[in-house]
């Protein structure tokens, strides 16, 4: 058993809110337990042996509200402070990556050397308080986590500037690096000559529920007609995800052989050659399987999982022999695993796919933040690049989605857990509550993270304008009605930069206030582009 104590304005915390909370194994995989909210304390009944890490969602100042961890520990009867295993952890992650990056010699006056000293300087303090003044102990660490955790964004900020303007000097940035998704539905002739003029590529999807509503139908109309409009345009795509068993992308009907295996792989493997042998000609990217490894809607077991991967992935193979094919995780930061014993986690399905000899030619990572929901909890950038770097030992390059909303989506209770309790619509924020700025903010600094990668071949915002279907409400880079947002003018900025050669624009972690600082807004040449319509 693991149990923390929480105080809440120098008193023992009467309910400590337990979002997003789970264990993490020494693996670095989430971890079955039980965990509840005692007087004061939070306590964690693990079903395994070993050290364990807390993850929750925690407040962290001005830095918003965050899902972190502590360090692994040993399970003993004495509680441990919360914010002083929190500050441990981000302590430890500050100097792992000063090390492992090659960066300890900055500056004396270098922003990750003021703020890891003084960390570093705020954390000891809370060590020497702990026996004796627990309150006191908890209230300094609970302001080193804040500033270690700072000193970690911008660390990784820092590295990424490096990294990014080594791939521009040695030319060795991907011919396609940023991309966005369309909706079918949105055929508007302005919408797509922006997503020419401002896009390397674009993402089509294809779900499965439109493309075939009723059993033995196919509506291909919309879909043909965006295909046949990137041909056309000669703008590349990547289509798909072909196959996934999330609700919003499969029929209804399929449901019928939730518990046949045999009839439901006979679907999959028709649906696949069925779409693969239209478009094969003109597509030439497939996002072939996504997010099979959270199984969170099908009762399949390991073997059927790892089975319709290799299944779909060899059918596109031998279709079109000359097609790119793509393997998608989601949620991958694995929160998942710890309640649902029929999943894999990312990490190891991506190490079994490359070590059973599966045929693939990239990872689709998606990393969707800003929504109640399982895997879209707000974290920081550090835990992005770190996320990112976890990928670079399969020798595959990586194709990244993104999304953040522009204003907090509170108003929604979109899921329901097992006990019929809907999900609380709080999932944190970064550095300050959503808004179309700090959108932007966010979008330009995991961009700059990503693009830095030389595994990371492009990078893709998931949605390009709202609509009713979205997964991420208010996660467009345009309104609902196609008006811009801070965060189209950000990566149309971003890329403009990439193009002429230089890493970066406006400082990622500027003030986020309302309204736009100068620094955010565009200049008036790109402000008549957009009212031209040169732009979207």
């Amino acid at each position: 058993m693991l149990k923390f104590l929480v105080f809440d304005k120098g008193r023992p915390a009467d309910d400590w809110p337990l979002r997003n909370s789970y264990l993490v194994g020494a693996d670095t995989s989430a971890v079955r337990a039980e965990i509840s909210n005692g007087r004061g304390s939070i306590v964690c009944e693990k079903r395994e042996s070993g050290p364990a890490a807390l993850c929750l969602l925690h407040p962290v100042g001005e830095l918003g509200e965050l899902s972190i961890q502590t360090c692994l520990l040993p399970e003993r009867v004495e509680p441990y402070l919360l914010t002083v295993e929190l500050a441990r952890h981000r302590l430890m992650t500050l100097y792992s990556k000063l090390e492992e990056w090659a960066m300890f010699d900055l500056e004396p006056e270098h922003p990750v050397t003021v703020r890891g000293e003084k960390a570093r300087g705020l954390f000891i303090q809370s060590l020497c308080l702990q026996q004796d003044e627990p309150v006191k102990a908890y209230e300094a660490a609970q302001e080193a986590l804040v500033v270690a955790l700072d000193a970690s964004e911008e660390l990784a900020l820092a590295h990424s500037r490096l990294l990014l303007d080594k791939r521009v000097s040695t030319g060795s940035l991907p011919k396609a690096p940023l991309g966005c998704g369309v909706c079918v539905d949105h055929t508007n002739e302005n919408l797509r000559a922006g997503l020419v003029s401002n896009f390397d590529y674009m993402q089509l999807p294809m779900p499965w529920r439109a493309l075939a509503p009723q059993e033995g139908e196919s509506v291909w109309g919309p879909t043909d007609d965006w295909v046949n409009w990137t041909t056309n345009a000669r703008s590349p795509v990547i289509a798909g995800p072909l196959v996934s068993f999330e609700p919003s992308n499969l029929p209804d009907w399929l449901y019928i052989w939730e518990h046949d295996y045999d009839t439901a792989r006979d679907m999959v493997y028709e649906h696949v050659e069925r779409v693969v042998n239209r478009y094969k000609d003109r597509v030439f990217v497939w996002n072939v399987i996504s997010g099979l490894h959270v199984n969170s809607h099908f009762t399949f077991n390991f073997e059927q999982l790892m089975d319709l991967t290799r299944m779909t992935t060899m059918l596109v193979k031998k279709l079109q022999p000359n097609g790119k094919v793509l393997i998608e995780l989601r949620q991958p930061f694995g929160e998942y695993y710890s309640t649902n014993q029929r999943s894999i986690p990312p990490l190891m399905y991506a190490d079994l796919i490359v070590q059973s000899g599966i045929q693939f030619d990239a990872f689709g990572i998606r990393l969707l933040m800003g929504q109640a929901m399982a895997g879209q909890y707000t974290r920081d950038l550090m835990q992005v690049s770190q996320l990112l770097d976890q990928f670079s030992a399969f020798n595959k390059p990586v194709h990244l989605t993104i999304g953040a909303p522009s204003e907090q989506v509170t108003q929604m209770m979109i899921h329901a857990s097992e006990t019929g309790e809907p999900i609380d619509p709080v999932s944190g924020h970064w550095r300050r509550r959503w808004s179309p700025q700090v959108q932007g903010h966010w979008l330009e600094a995991v961009c700059q993270i990503a693009t830095s990668k030389p595994f990371v071949d492009a990078v893709a915002w998931q949605e390009l304008a709202d609509h009713p279907q979205v997964e991420l409400p208010l996660g467009g880079l345009l309104s609902d009605e196609f008006v811009p947002k801070e965060s189209l003018r950000r990566m149309i900025g971003f890329r403009r930069q990439l193009l002429a050669g230089g890493s970066t624009g406006p400082d990622p972690l500027a003030p986020t206030v309302d309204p736009p600082t100068p620094g955010l807004a565009p200049d008036e040449d790109e402000e008549a582009e957009l009212d031209n319509g040169q732009h979207i």
